[in-house]
């Protein structure tokens, strides 16, 4: 196979409150940043690794395949990407360098075809860093891909795979147990998951996880840790979410773009009291006061 040049985006974050900067600058966790997002991210690593202030051994950590990136945090984490996604991103946390240089390695298992590799100098402690390759020229071969970071003794890898079909995701292991919300023995979530569009939440024995028909075609939805995830066919879109009683409360999204205000905003499901059927209400963005439509379906 005869390969063209893979034009290529190398995209650096670091840990900085004002916005993207060189990954050479590294600040303490508390200077992850003033959002909402930022400071769960940074209780959530805390309690995984510990107090990343303190001196160690160089380690990657949360090396991971995302379709994007907001506020220097991955939306997903991603299994598989259609052949027709136009980024790869790889995202991952280092801890413990000093002004080390990082080779990034992206290549094409099938073929043990090296891509491209990315070198990049580290701060001096810790900081976070993306590196996007986008689509070449004559597609993404399908088949099973790698990408491996390297630098100062230590080494971590990921792989993935390019589909003929929509992109495969889940949502983020790290921010499982730290959604703002508590969830009960029995699976309900309480506390600060209250349905907006005025529906009154219930207890139910019943549960959002299965298949589904609806106006937005067909759907599924599954369980991830505390969260509800779930796919429908209509612009390969995505659920992501929390049920608190017979109520689905979380965001949906679709492509192209994956990005609200055209393509995600909020959406809310509520269960009938036979499990059978749902009714709902979405709109695009989180801001607006009111919904812009309907959402029902039937269990298959």
């Amino acid at each position: 196979m005869k390969y063209k040049m893979i034009l290529y985006v190398l995209l650096v974050v670091s840990i900085l409150l004002s916005g993207c900067v060189d990954i050479t600058d590294s600040y303490k966790p508390g200077s992850f940043g003033s959002t909402e997002e930022e400071a769960e991210m940074v209780n959530a690593i805390t309690e995984k690794y510990g107090d990343m202030t303190r001196d160690g051994n160089p380690r990657l950590l949360e090396v991971m395949m995302t379709s994007s990136i907001n506020n220097f945090i991955p939306v997903d984490k991603v299994l598989k990407y259609s052949k027709d996604s136009e980024k790869l991103y790889v995202w991952f946390i280092y801890d413990n360098f000093n002004n080390d240089i990082l080779t990034i390695e992206w290549r094409y298992l099938d073929q043990d075809y090296l891509i491209h590799t990315f070198e990049s100098e580290t701060g001096e402690d810790f900081g976070r860093g993306a590196f996007i390759l986008e689509k070449p020229d004559d597609g993404w071969p399908l088949g099973k891909y790698n990408v491996k970071i390297t630098g100062s003794g230590v080494s971590e890898s990921v792989e993935f795979e390019i589909i003929d079909g929509p992109t495969e995701s889940i949502p983020l292991d790290i921010l499982s147990d730290n959604i703002g919300s508590i969830e009960s023995d029995s699976g309900n979530v309480e506390g600060l998951t209250v349905p907006k569009s005025g529906f009154e939440v219930k207890e139910t024995d019943y549960s959002f996880v299965g298949e589904w028909t609806s106006n937005w075609g067909d759907m599924k939805f599954e369980r991830s840790g505390n969260q509800i995830i779930g796919e429908y066919t209509h612009d390969k879109g995505r659920l992501v979410g929390v049920v608190n009683g017979d109520v689905f409360i979380g965001t949906w999204s679709e492509s192209p773009s994956y990005k609200g205000p055209s393509d995600a905003g909020d959406v809310e499901l509520k269960l009938s009291a036979d499990g059978n059927s749902f009714t709902g209400n979405w709109r695009y963005g989180s801001d607006s006061a009111s919904w812009s439509g309907g959402w029902t379906g039937q269990r298959k």
